[in-house]
């Protein structure tokens, strides 16, 4: 059987990498290039301040989309109350032209009812 060996490759750069362990932060290293920006290691004793901003700017930007979402909403709204207000203001027009006497006298003729011309009047009952 063959045998695995590790062959001593020198790297590229003049930067040495420390990847020999399989760690989150040896892979993030040796993508990254860690040690130029870092000064050698990554300082792990920071990784909670680190994860605590993370965790702020998605909340940041989850707030935003949330908020433009309600904005998107809101204005939805404001022209389906329009668009119903127009209705309700053309409805009421034709509600009120439908109550008028020379409308319904119209509706009323084709029944065979017909406006009486002579005025109403007045019978007055003395009591003696």
């Amino acid at each position: 059987m063959a045998r695995n060996v590790s062959k001593n490759v020198t790297p590229k750069s003049n930067v040495t990498r420390k990847s020999n362990g399989k760690g989150l932060f040896s892979i993030i290293d040796t993508i990254f290039n860690m040690d130029r920006l870092l000064g050698g290691e990554f300082p792990a004793y920071q990784l909670r301040y680190l994860l605590w901003l993370s965790f702020l700017i998605v909340l940041y930007i989850a707030s935003s989309l949330h908020s433009e979402s309600l904005i998107h909403q809101i204005d939805k709204t404001k022209a389906e109350v329009e668009e119903l207000r127009a209705d309700y203001t053309t409805q009421q027009a034709d509600f009120m032209k439908a109550g008028k006497q020379s409308e319904i006298i119209k509706r009323v003729e084709s029944m065979g009812i017909e406006e009486n011309k002579t005025p109403p009047t007045k019978i007055i009952v003395k009591d003696w």
